[in-house]
């Protein structure tokens, strides 16, 4: 039989026993975790970048650019004992006796494991359970748990099974090099949901997903052996880790506007959101993306890190054991991932059953769990200084360009480093100076400034500031020299032009 009102009945997450804190890097890689302090001082980033979308995102971040682990404080992280099959079982288990279900109740099992070395759990974990329903894997990276709600939602709702399970996991930890800055926001955890009929006016509304194929490389994975010879995929930040910023308003405003339309309601009356919170900011950056009061939604970032699809789960089941969630409550969804799937669903909140709280944190505070957007301080110190256009360089005299542009760099990294300009020359590689996170900020203001795509890797590497302005110039010249009524030809020494056509 068929019926309107379905949506989550329980929840449930599980945790690893091991809570890593920013401690364990300083013991363990001093050199890499020292190096990283250094490079922070008191950072500043320009908020008046031409695209508005973009500055959003900057003027988040800003905060975090004085903090050597950019708001990171505790992840979870599989101990030896411990394994992603053993623990989505737990969170599993959990989510049935919420549900006041059995094993035999389930018709449909739905799992989504990134990096495991099972590759897909379904099977396996229908078989710990003894579910003798269906049981597939899904993935669709951060996203995972919302396309698997909506593939649920939709079987159940049309009459095909009664009760889903949706059992998603990330356990990053074990994909990333632990000598990469990139593994300090990598944590492990399950979340696991039971899909079924709920009271009249209960249950999900809409669900709206788009494409994010526009990241598609912001992460890259590899195959690599480890101490013992054994292979794995490894993770690290990709050569389009840019597109993350520059398309997450664009995404979040997207799905969550077509979210609410479809289910016939406004973004004001919803009375909370959970957002998937990848980053610190990420949180902030949805707030004000959609103009939405930060009281409304939670950040566990501080608590779990990067925890992938399991990240909304994990913000419904606290929202709901704090009090912040209530029966009746309008709540949306709204997750992002890379290179696969964005999306937003809007449920009117049922009276779903809780799985066992996990283990409180160990130093994370709640006043580093709120949502506080800092745009309107941020636009308040922004600064003008080294500002240089692509027109401004390219009126220069030849001779006289590459060391504008050689200014223009030194000066941003000294400010954004808070270093006196004579500890840094045009003979230093980027990789000296700049993480990950600081050097896709540069690439945003170059990208913004002098409106020229700059590959990520040409932060990174053996480039010093010297070779890599050269580069742009060049890109630059060359533009101008294929651009229709091009103004700077005339300017352009004729054998240099003709070098660069080469």
């Amino acid at each position: 039989m068929t019926g309107s009102a379905v949506g989550i009945c329980s929840l449930a997450v599980s945790f690893p026993s091991v809570i890593r804190t920013n401690e364990y890097w300083y013991e363990t890689f001093p050199e890499l975790a020292n190096a990283q302090a250094k490079r922070v001082r008191s950072s500043k980033t320009r908020s008046s970048y031409s695209n508005p979308e973009l500055d959003i995102w900057s003027q988040e971040v800003a905060p975090y650019l004085n903090d050597p682990f950019r708001g990171n404080v505790e992840r979870r992280i599989l101990a030896e004992a411990e394994s992603p099959l053993m623990l989505e079982c737990c969170a599993a288990q959990d989510a049935l006796a919420a549900a006041n279900l059995c094993p035999d109740d389930i018709e449909l099992a739905i799992a989504s494991t990134l990096f495991s070395e099972l590759g897909g759990n379904a099977p396996y974990l229908a078989r710990q359970l003894g579910l003798r329903c269906p049981a597939w894997n899904l993935e669709s990276t951060c996203s995972s748990a919302l396309v698997a709600l909506q593939t649920a939602h939709r079987l159940v709702q049309a009459g095909e099974y009664r009760n889903a399970l949706v059992v998603v996991s990330q356990f990053g930890s074990r994909a990333v090099d632990e000598a990469d800055t990139l593994s300090w926001s990598m944590g492990d955890g399950v979340g696991a949901l039971v899909v079924s009929s709920l009271q009249p006016n209960q249950g999900i509304l809409s669900i709206s997903l788009i494409s994010t194929r526009e990241t598609c490389g912001a992460y890259a994975h590899e195959l690599v052996a480890d101490a013992q010879g054994v292979p794995r995929m490894r993770t690290r930040t990709g050569e389009n880790a840019s597109a993350i910023a520059e398309t997450a308003v664009a995404f979040v405003r997207t799905c969550c506007e077509e979210a609410v339309k479809k289910a016939g309601v406004q973004l004001d009356q919803i009375d909370f959101f959970a957002f998937n919170t990848p980053t610190a900011w990420y949180a902030s950056v949805c707030a004000r993306s959609l103009g939405i009061d930060p009281a409304r939604t939670i950040n566990l970032y501080p608590r779990y890190a990067n925890v992938g699809a399991v990240l909304p789960i994990a913000n419904l089941y606290h929202a709901a054991a704090s009090g912040k969630l209530r029966e009746n409550d309008l709540v949306l969804v709204y997750t992002n991932g890379a290179g696969a799937t964005a999306g937003a669903t809007v449920m009117r909140w049922g009276k779903a059953g809780l799985g066992t709280m996990p283990a409180p944190p160990l130093r994370v505070t709640a006043e580093q769990e709120k949502v506080l957007c800092a745009g309107a301080d941020v636009a308040e110190k922004s600064f003008d200084s080294g500002i240089l256009s692509r027109e401004e360089l390219l009126k220069a005299e030849p001779t006289q360009r590459q060391q504008r542009l050689e200014a223009y760099l030194l000066n941003w990294l000294a400010t954004s480093l808070q270093l006196p300009p004579t500890q840094l020359t045009s003979q230093q590689s980027f990789a000296t100076l700049l993480d990950s996170l600081l050097a896709l900020t540069l690439k945003s203001r170059i990208e913004t400034d002098l409106q020229v795509q700059v590959p990520m890797e040409q932060f990174f590497g053996e480039t010093t500031i010297a070779q890599f302005a050269e580069r742009v110039l060049n890109q630059l010249i060359l533009a101008s020299l294929t651009a229709p009524n091009s103004s700077s030809t005339a300017d352009t020494p004729a054998e240099y032009r003709e070098t660069l056509s080469l």
